[in-house]
């Protein structure tokens, strides 16, 4: 059984946050990830914007909110395309990047000795023991065949977006899924209006479930590529997808000459079903932002999703930021579990503003600072 300081469970943007910042620490690092490859949610749905990583003040443009390996993250791919990639998109701020450019990035820092990537390996429930973790197993698809592979360590992270580890669902109604088309091609009609617009008769004409006439499209120019998004609730509604977009081309002439690439490999839930109050308010922020607890600040509006509206936002006021302490870093049931992503403790009114990449990167970072922290007290302790 191979022994490790951190054992961290999914390859998406958080998990490969904490995983960097383990490796850079010198823990002996393992990434244990179902897919072959990083990115997670991500590149599945062919993200093109990093949203949470600003503080979305007009006074001081595009001033990172979270300083650390979220500015690494910034430097670097800003330095790949320049000014040009700082996008502000209404009230908030973005900066756009090249898929192969950001895991890449990951894949240079993380080669060191000290870390190991087990890609097409399927996680198996962990073992426990006096609210500890105590190893887990894997199952690696090598080519042809299965191995099972029993691994330990002292602090492991939960980054999986579904609550594996923690054995928390986080699934809730109050954020439609994603499920999304690749399309590339250069189009000489902005088709962001017309394309909702379309969808709303074509699911009115064929009785389709109401939540399916959202649909966006955004355009990445750094890559000329399209990301045709669909709000879906469940796996049932990628077959209609496919219908609607097939309608969407008969009826859009600008739209059926973009040359279809891929889709999601499934649909993504948005949704985070943990309920503890562990996030303070804008309320409470104003009082609380400088305690020693406040580990990430997240300024990214909340969402709500509504069946006749779609997505309604509730931008942070004057400035003041969601408040993310420790606690929601840490598992109730293991002492040894940390959480990360989509898997933190949010209430569910602003799960959305602590799901988004940057945030993701933060939270991943700081699960590793603090479990650093909990490993130097077991070992004064002893």
């Amino acid at each position: 059984m191979e022994k490790f300081d951190v054992i961290i469970i999914g390859a998406g943007i958080a998990g490969l946050s904490a995983a960097l910042t383990a490796v850079k620490s010198g823990m002996h690092t393992a990434l244990v990830e179902k897919e072959n490859n990083f990115g997670g949610i991500a590149k599945d749905c062919f993200h093109t914007y990093i949203c949470g990583l600003f503080k979305n003040d007009n006074s001081k443009p595009f001033e990172i909110a979270n300083p650390g390996i979220c500015t690494d993250i910034f430097n670097f791919l800003h330095k790949c395309h320049g000014d040009k990639s700082l996008v502000k998109m209404g009230k908030v701020e973005t900066i756009a990047f090249i898929q192969k450019d950001l895991w890449g990035y990951f894949s240079k820092h993380l080669n060191r000795d000290n870390f190991i990537f087990y890609g097409n390996s399927k996680c198996l429930k962990p073992l426990s023991e006096n609210r500890k973790i105590k190893k887990i197993t894997i199952i690696r698809q090598d080519k042809s065949q299965k191995k099972e592979i029993n691994l330990t360590a002292d602090i492991f992270v939960d980054a999986t977006g579904c609550g594996f580890l923690s054995n928390k669902s986080l699934e809730n109604d109050s954020q439609l899924g994603g499920y999304c088309f690749l399309l590339k091609g250069d189009l000489n009609t902005d088709l962001s209006l017309l394309i909702p617009y379309t969808a709303r008769k074509i699911v009115k004409k064929y009785n389709l479930k109401a939540y399916l006439k959202f649909v966006t499209i955004t355009y990445n120019f750094l890559t000329k590529n399209h990301v045709l998004k669909f709000s879906v609730k469940n796996h049932e509604d990628m077959e209609t997808c496919q219908l609607i977009y097939e309608k969407l081309n008969k009826d859009i002439k600008e739209l059926s000459r973009l040359k279809f690439l891929k889709a999601s490999k499934k649909i993504h839930l948005r949704g985070c079903g943990r309920t503890e109050e562990k996030i303070l308010t804008q309320d409470q922020v104003q009082e609380q932002v400088h305690d020693t607890g406040c580990v990430v600040k997240s300024y990214w509006p909340t969402e709500k999703w509504d069946i006749n509206q779609g997505t309604l936002y509730q931008y942070c006021k004057n400035g003041k930021p969601f408040c993310i302490p420790e606690s929601a870093l840490k598992d109730d049931e293991f002492d040894n579990l940390f959480l990360v992503g989509k898997n933190i403790k949010v209430s569910k009114n602003i799960h959305a503003s602590a799901r988004v990449m940057g945030i993701c990167m933060a939270t991943g970072e700081q699960a590793i600072i603090n479990a650093s922290q909990y490993l130097k007290k077991k070992t004064w302790e002893l």
